[in-house]
């Protein structure tokens, strides 16, 4: 085992509290910070996670204030982007100087062109450029320094079942990287910490094409689930729905392209990854049967803005996000 870590887990559901699990079980002090009924019942019988191999049940160190906890090694966030806000800013007292603060978010996050060197990056006064459409102001840019941040993009499908159980489908790929495109030793201790707590991290030197390769597919599937209610091998054996995927995911490719990055994989091979996941709920459609406001703004407004920017037309994209942007306000009413 690597050295013992302190870890806490922002947010500690299907992608936090599957970390959670996995890395307190390799023999980590994992705290959670979570609520509800989830917490209630981390604090009463732990934290388990069900995967077609096995069964893992941790106990943690469950609370609902930030305060409860100290400086931490690891700060993991596993919120949405809609979340953020009313979090970075109360993040200080569980930071020191060298924590790393590991965002395990869909979309487009906030802190995208920090540390980008390209003329993308800058806005009209010379500093970083904010993604209006997910950090309007910039505010989320200034309530946390981000030099802190490592980026993650997360290749694990998972779903909080009941009550302090997660069931998993047995991939727990993270893909981890510097947001200025270069290799460093928190890097590579990162990848070596979830290795040894059983997952498949791959360090990368350009974290935006993994950033963009993921996007290719959160983008597309997840507000077709929305929309249709769908799983994935429902919608992967549809024609008609591959079809309307693959014009969005030409869109972002193209997209990607003008903004420097490379997106990694070809349609048909991101088409075969998606195929690879089962007969799942992705998240898209999971928010929606609970009633939670979707995430819109990271998949879907953060590239049409940046395709705004660089006249790009994304006629696909910009359907999707009309149709899911109706469902959510709908939703909101009942």
């Amino acid at each position: 085992m690597t050295r013992r870590w302190t870890i806490l887990v922002v947010g500690a559901g299907a992608v936090g509290g599957t970390m959670a699990v996995k890395l307190a079980a390799a023999g980590h002090a994992v705290s959670v910070l979570a609520r509800g009924p989830h917490l209630e019942a981390m604090r009463r019988s732990g934290l388990c996670l069900d995967d077609p191999e096995e069964r893992l049940c941790v106990d943690v160190d469950a609370q609902d204030d930030l305060a409860a906890f100290g400086p931490q090694d690891l700060v993991v966030l596993g919120l949405k982007a809609h979340q953020l806000a009313p979090v970075l800013s109360r993040l200080a007292p569980v930071l020191r100087g060298d924590t790393v603060v590991l965002p395990a978010l869909n979309g487009l996050p906030w802190w995208y062109f920090y540390g980008d060197s390209s003329s993308h990056a800058r806005d009209a006064t010379g500093g970083c450029a904010a993604l209006q459409s997910i950090d309007p102001g910039g505010g989320l840019l200034a309530a946390l320094d981000p030099a802190h941040i490592v980026g993650c993009v997360v290749h694990a499908s998972a779903e909080v079942v009941a009550p302090g159980v997660i069931r998993g489908n047995g991939q727990y790929r993270y893909v981890l990287g510097e947001p200025s495109h270069s290799d460093s030793a928190r890097v590579q201790a990162l990848a070596a910490l979830f290795r040894d707590a059983g997952c498949q991290p791959e360090a990368t030197p350009r974290i935006r094409d993994a950033i963009w390769m993921k996007l290719v597919g959160n983008a597309t599937f997840n507000p077709v689930a929305g929309l249709t209610r769908a799983r994935m091998d429902a919608i992967c054996a549809n024609p008609e729905l591959i079809a309307l995927i693959r014009a969005g995911m030409a869109e972002i490719m193209d997209l990607a392209r003008l903004y420097g990055c490379d997106p990694l994989v070809s349609i048909a091979q991101r088409l075969e990854i998606a195929q690879g996941i089962g007969p799942v709920k992705i998240s898209t459609l999971q928010d929606l049967e609970r009633g939670r406001p979707l995430e819109i703004a990271a998949l879907l407004h953060a590239p049409l803005e940046l395709a705004q920017r660089a006249a790009h037309p994304m006629p696909t994209l910009q359907l999707l996000s009309a149709l899911l942007g109706e469902l959510d306000r709908q939703t909101s009413l009942r």
